[in-house]
């Protein structure tokens, strides 16, 4: 079996573990089949796709060259739009990890979110003259803005202090401190192409040296204390295990995902002690 193959079987095979089943009331209009079905088909072309068009662009001061590329599945003729962050020799001092991208996008749904545009890794990568030895491939979300220049009206349905809960929670877990403002966008979501958030660029997640927690995180833009969580994200941290790594144990070491499970341990402390000093109702979010 290939690595799709792989790729599209360990996805389905994880359902009932990640608990995406439960991401129904997120998607009112379709049932868990539908989404996770959504999830696979952008995987799919993500991973097979062939690039019919590219342009290197560098984007709001960034340091790395980004790959915007049109792919197109030679099976099915259907094209995607996808960024392609190629990755670099020491990964930038640890700025710029590429793999965590495939990292993130797979914590996230193992929590029960669906933020993290879907995300691949390939390798071997021709570009025109160019040959790319390794790269996420990141599924581009059509008529993105920056989340926070946007009316809250326009989010779906979830409050701010819902949003940078669940974002912090990723950000903690994977101890990146580049969770500023710009990074987290709406746009029209890979599901269902409604109006949604979504969080991009975790590529410093894991920097040795990096501190961040729920109430300190100088990040531009996104730096308040987070006091609460949403329900659903807290039952997600619970149940989080050695499990929900197994897709990813070629991007991040055993040591790294212990360290990832005792920063859960952390977070999950963090808020039932709010919840005993304040009362539940003033900690956890139903939305």
């Amino acid at each position: 079996m290939g690595y799709l193959g792989r790729l599209i079987l360990g996805v389905l095979l994880a359902l009932p573990v990640l608990g995406f089943a439960d991401c129904a009331p997120l998607f009112k209009k379709l049932s868990p089949t539908q989404i996770s079905a959504a999830h696979g088909v952008i995987l799919s072309d993500l991973d097979q796709g062939q690039i019919v068009e590219a342009s290197k662009k560098r984007l709001n001061g960034n340091m790395h060259d980004l790959w915007w590329l049109t792919l197109k599945n030679p099976e099915t003729g259907r094209t995607r739009q996808a960024i392609m962050k190629p990755r670099e020799w020491g990964d930038s001092g640890g700025w710029a990890r590429a793999p965590m991208e495939v990292v993130a996008y797979e914590l996230n749904r193992a929590l029960e979110m669906d933020y993290v545009p879907p995300t691949v890794y390939r390798r071997k990568v021709q570009v025109g003259n160019d040959f790319i030895h390794e790269a996420p491939l990141i599924y581009v979300v059509p008529k993105a803005q920056i989340l926070f220049e946007t009316p809250q009206s326009q989010w779906g349905g979830i409050s701010k202090d819902a949003v940078q809960s669940d974002h912090r929670i990723l950000c903690v877990l994977l101890h990146n401190s580049d969770g500023h403002a710009k990074n987290l966008l709406l746009g029209e979501h890979w599901v269902d192409g409604e109006k949604r958030p979504a969080f991009i660029d975790f590529g410093a997640s894991l920097r040795p040296g990096t501190f961040v927690t729920m109430r300190r995180y100088p990040a531009p833009g996104n730096s308040e204390p987070v006091e609460v969580v949403r329900e659903r994200t807290l039952k997600s941290l619970k149940g989080l295990s050695p499990v929900h790594f197994k897709s990813v144990t070629d991007y991040v070491s055993q040591k790294e995902i212990s360290e990832i499970l005792m920063r859960r341990d952390g977070i999950v402390a963090y808020f039932e002690r709010l919840i005993s000093e304040k009362g539940a109702e003033q900690v956890v979010l139903k939305e």
